[in-house]
């Protein structure tokens, strides 16, 4: 077969053994993180797989890429060919196979996914990300594309606790004219998830043109929207069918929001405040009357 017409994964199973130590690790940082490289720079790759610049390079020839931009390139095709793949093995261990339902390996994954999104966060980053949240004048929540449904849940329930938030979704007028018309002192929180949606790059440089300071979430610190953000969270991703996962990063948000409410409240400086707290918040599920969202319940 024609050298050319080879695919990342097959160049790297049929050039593995003549790798050399360094972009052996490379290569392995490649194969476990591929799907948040799409945009990564040399030097940064340089700088998570700890190797130099002229190693990743050395890599890229040793592939027959030649430059460091074909090997890019060829990392956003294996992406953009991944997820009917992923749905293709997905569906052929499904259903029919007691061991493997969907059931079970969907649920596996999910609560992977927490436990490594756990381990991943700073407690003084959250801590200050609440504080930034509570105390901001103003609040601009924006996802876009497949991520939207993220802004909508997480602005909807921060409009309930303080005013001025404003969701933003796509790159049209009016949502440009809610990010120039922000107050002073108002903070953006935003999602992004693989395929990064270039609309929410567009959203985060008009913040940005603002002077308005970012709170992001995304899966990998590679992520287009990670240096514009501060503090920046990172919820991974495993992608089995078309659908990303969505319990890591809704607990992430669950946590944040209430984090935010106790502020709010003053509940976080009380005593015996969070047992009463877990209380409320616990209680929530079965009563909006008794939310910390003020949400009633209806009458009768």
């Amino acid at each position: 077969m024609n050298s050319d017409a080879l695919s990342l994964f097959e160049r790297i199973r049929s050039g593995s053994d003549k790798l050399s130590p360094a972009q052996k690790k490379v290569c392995g940082y490649i194969l476990s993180h591929y799907r948040s490289l799409a945009y990564v720079t040399l030097a940064e790759l340089a700088r998570l797989t700890s190797t130099g610049q002229g190693t990743v390079v050395r890599f890229a020839q040793a592939l027959g890429y030649g430059t460091f931009s074909n090997l890019q390139r060829a990392l956003r095709e294996e992406i953009e060919k991944s997820a009917p793949r992923s749905l293709e093995i997905y569906s052929s261990k499904g259903a029919d196979n007691e061991d493997n339902s969907p059931f079970d390996i969907v649920f596996e994954m999910e609560r992977s996914l927490m436990d490594e999104t756990h381990s991943l966060i700073n407690k003084e980053d959250f801590d200050h990300a609440t504080k930034i949240l509570s105390e901001a004048p103003g609040l601009v929540v924006s996802a876009t594309g497949s991520n939207s449904f993220l802004a909508d849940y997480a602005g909807y329930f921060l409009g309930t606790m303080k005013e001025n938030v404003a969701v933003v979704k796509g790159t049209d007028l009016s949502d440009m004219n809610v990010i120039l018309d922000a107050v002073e002192g108002t903070v953006g929180f935003v999602f992004s998830f693989p395929r990064y949606p270039i609309k929410t790059q567009t959203i985060i440089s008009a913040m940005k043109e603002k002077g308005i300071r970012i709170i992001g979430i995304s899966d990998s610190i590679a992520s287009p929207i990670a240096d514009c953000c501060s503090p920046f969270f990172m919820v991974p991703q495993k992608f089995m069918t078309f659908m990303d996962p969505c319990a890591a990063v809704m607990s992430l948000i669950h946590s944040i929001l209430y984090g935010v409410w106790m502020r709010a409240t003053g509940r976080g400086t009380e005593t015996g405040s969070r047992q009463e707290s877990v209380f409320l918040w616990t209680k929530r599920s079965l009563c909006p009357k008794i939310s910390p969202f003020r949400i009633s319940c209806p009458e009768g």
